[in-house]
């Protein structure tokens, strides 16, 4: 009769060794995959960006794009709300991502803010308006939510001027026209593009100068001069 055979079996053992390696070598794929993502900034710049370049090549234009380390955050009315009541001033680009003037002023607000040592510029996107359709632009809930946006704008506006002060009176706010740069202090608005954009000698004005006097406002000092 034939003898059976037993096999030898290898018990396995967990060693420090081979859990210090598993633990590398998950460690290393965590990382590799966390390294892959794209973060909220570089996916935001992805944006502009793709935008800027996109407008370019359709028309023939030569708008720069902005660099990873540009100073624009964006914002939603109710952060702009809240930001707004700040002693020092906020700056605001009120804009679209479809507009001719939005595209090329992005890049030249960027520099201008740089160069003035401002690190933030918020950028308020007119989605709200975009987005809805001349059939929705005509319900009263739209013009509801028009005149709520615009109230939080407006509020406190030409609080701040006074007899020798540097700042002067501007118009309301309105949420249907961008591209518009807003200066804000202490929960006042102390600079609308819009004041002179739709002025009667508006043809006097340009955006190079709206951004000018608007982040100018940084040295206000040199202002009251």
């Amino acid at each position: 009769m034939a003898s059976k055979s037993k096999r030898n079996r290898t018990k396995f053992k967990w060693t420090k060794e081979l859990i210090f390696l598993l633990c590398g070598i998950v460690v290393l794929i965590v990382a590799a995959i966390l390294i892959n993502i794209p973060t909220k900034a570089s996916v935001q710049l992805d944006k502009y960006n793709n935008a800027i370049s996109a407008y370019n090549t359709t028309n023939s234009t030569q708008y720069s794009t902005l660099p990873s380390n540009h100073v624009f955050k964006e914002v939603s009315i109710k952060s702009l709300k809240k930001k707004k009541k700040s002693d020092n001033y906020t700056f605001v680009f009120y804009c679209s991502l479809t507009d001719a003037t939005s595209l090329e002023y992005l890049s030249k607000i960027n520099s201008a803010a740089t160069n003035l040592e401002i690190k933030t510029v918020y950028l308020w996107f007119a989605d709200y308006v975009e987005n809805s359709d001349a059939d929705t632009k005509k319900t009263v809930k739209y013009h509801d939510k028009v005149n709520e946006y615009n109230n939080i704008v407006n509020d406190n506006i030409n609080s701040l001027v006074s007899d020798g002060s540097i700042y002067s009176k501007q118009d309301n706010f309105d949420l249907e026209t961008y591209p518009t740069l807003l200066v804000f202090k202490s929960d006042s608005l102390v600079y609308n593009s819009q004041t002179y954009s739709l002025s009667d000698d508006a043809d006097q004005y340009n955006w190079d100068m709206y951004v000018t006097t608007a982040l100018g406002y940084s040295h206000d000092e040199e202002l009251k001069k």
